[in-house]
């Protein structure tokens, strides 16, 4: 197939199977959860009107149409809604996944974009699995949070191919695993101090690291990060500001106006009525 993408695993995954979707709007969440297969070698799925995300932590073989796409550990792989597919499993295999619903392709196609069929994480697998794992363990409470977080997913699954990746391999492994601590845990409280000692160097190196990587201090960085994601979900979602500020570890609202007029210029009221 015409533009095949050789991944980190050497599997050969066809790039051209991307499927159009609409991402302009918050997808609806229907089920999440840890799924357990592989007690039967074959199973057969056909769910008529709800996507399935799923992220792969074994081997097995998806099999659609006439396709067959390999799952390898740190897969995402993504199947439109009215789509039957059969796996091949090779004994227990345990998944994350999570069942929605999102705009028709044909509704609005002037913001229809695209997601690969299946994609391989490398580095960034435990961060988004963690984010996964934040709304399937939220399903009861704090919807709007939890609608949040996966359509970030959803946005950097469709980004990645088309964007540089915000922490090239070429950085320090300390800056790469920084940078995850910090996407996790951004509406949590975050010290200079307590993301050194977890990455294993001291205060002062990681600075020098995110310096030489980034040309800011790690709190700058951090309010970069804040801001910019705040600025998205102001832009792109129906979610509260107040919801929002805390989101993005800014949870006093007279702090987070503050801070987004001082790095946007506006208001996050004004941001909102931009589109």
């Amino acid at each position: 197939m015409e533009g095949d993408a050789l991944t980190q695993n050497g599997d050969i995954l066809p790039s051209n199977i991307r499927w159009p979707i609409i991402l302009d709007r918050p997808p609806e969440v229907v089920w999440a959860g840890i799924g357990l297969h592989g007690i039967r070698s074959l199973e057969r799925y056909h769910l008529p009107d709800l996507w399935s995300l799923h992220l792969y932590t074994y081997s097995a073989l998806l099999r659609l149409e006439d396709m067959q796409i390999p799952i390898r550990p740190g897969f995402a792989g993504i199947v439109p809604a009215n789509t039957p597919i059969q796996y091949h499993f090779g004994g227990p295999s345990q998944h994350l996944f999570v069942h929605f619903r999102c705009a028709s392709s044909e509704s609005v196609a002037t913001a229809e974009t695209s997601i690969p069929s299946m994609q391989d994480l490398g580095s960034d697998f435990d961060r988004i699995y963690a984010d996964l794992e934040y709304v399937v363990s939220s399903q009861d409470k704090l919807p709007h949070f939890k609608t949040a977080r996966f359509w970030n997913v959803l946005n950097e699954l469709a980004e990645r191919h088309q964007k540089r990746l915000p922490v090239p391999s070429s950085h320090h492994p300390a800056v790469r695993r920084a940078v995850a601590q910090i996407a996790l845990r951004l509406g949590e409280p975050l010290t200079v101090a307590g993301i050194a000692s977890e990455v294993e160097v001291s205060y002062s190196y990681l600075g020098r690291l995110f310096q030489e990587a980034f040309g800011t201090t790690v709190v700058g960085y951090i309010r970069t990060q804040r801001v910019r994601r705040a600025e998205h979900l102001l832009r792109h979602s129906t979610l509260p500001i107040k919801a929002i500020a805390a989101l993005v570890g800014l949870g006093d609202l007279q702090f987070f106006n503050k801070v987004i007029r001082r790095e946007l210029g506006m208001s996050p009221r004004q941001i909102r009525k931009m589109d």
